[in-house]
């Protein structure tokens, strides 16, 4: 099975998109290791390389200081060689990293609904966008703004209501049936 996935592939990677909360590390994880490609998620990558937390990161040098250590992070790894990206909410927004995804590699979306996102994203303060006090609003806006630019991703799995297991099934289905 894996070596029908990796041949549909093309050598490109694999990156998933979609909402913070929406599961892309722990499903990116699940994926590397039944394909047996390396793993990486775009935030904890940025952590490691300025020794600081995303909520900090935000804090001293804005959202948009950010954003370009996303791009760099995605320059330097796509291309480098086969493997499976967990990208930060707000990665596959940035039209040059998009473009760099959509020509280089093959992007799943995770697709969530507002009510899902919510029971998981409720009580976490590590997600600078959301650590407002009108949680709720702030998620629905962030919603309405990303999921039509997340529509342009190659596969849309909806994750609602399906455990690890079934989201990963999915995924390989629908790796399996490229051409």
């Amino acid at each position: 099975m894996n070596k029908k996935i990796i041949s549909h592939l093309n050598n490109r990677s694999i990156v998933l998109v979609g909402m913070m909360g929406s599961g892309k590390t722990t499903i990116g994880k699940l994926l590397a290791e039944e394909l047996k490609l390396p793993f990486y998620d775009s935030d904890n990558e940025i952590e490691k390389k300025l020794d600081k937390k995303i909520n900090d990161i935000f804090k001293e040098h804005g959202e948009l200081f950010f954003r370009n250590e996303e791009l760099n992070f995605f320059e330097k790894k796509i291309n480098q060689k086969q493997i499976i990206i967990s990208s930060g909410g707000g990665s596959f927004i940035n039209k040059e990293i998009q473009k760099k995804i959509k020509k280089d590699c093959i992007s799943i979306w995770l697709k969530a609904s507002k009510e899902t996102l919510a029971n998981r994203l409720k009580n976490k303060k590590n997600r600078p966008l959301l650590n407002v006090t009108n949680f709720e609003d702030t998620l629905s806006l962030l919603l309405n703004e990303r999921n039509a630019i997340y529509e342009k991703a190659d596969i849309t799995i909806t994750i609602d209501k399906l455990d690890k297991v079934k989201i990963l099934q999915a995924i390989i289905k629908s790796l399996e049936s490229l051409k």
